[in-house]
């Protein structure tokens, strides 16, 4: 997979008309799994009928240059 394709399978949700969170449960493993660690003592948007979330602007950082101090997604195909 390549990051556009890891970026395309994840879906950022909307909350209050701007781009909020996405769904832990939607990013496909390795990658879950690394972003989990890379999350480590961040905060996290809860809602009501939600579980596992990630705020959108993390996720983002994440895939494009990693987060402040922490490594962005290994095994991608960056071709």
């Amino acid at each position: 997979m390549n990051l556009q394709e890891l970026i395309n399978a994840v879906p950022v949700y909307m909350h209050n008309g701007r781009r909020y969170f996405v769904r832990i449960d939607d990013i496909p493993e390795p990658w879950r799994k690394q972003f989990i660690a890379a999350l480590h003592g961040s905060a996290c948007p809860v809602l009501d009928g939600e579980h596992a979330l990630a705020f959108a602007w993390d996720w983002e950082a994440w895939t494009n240059e990693g987060l402040p101090g922490r490594t962005g997604p290994t095994g991608i195909d960056y071709s």
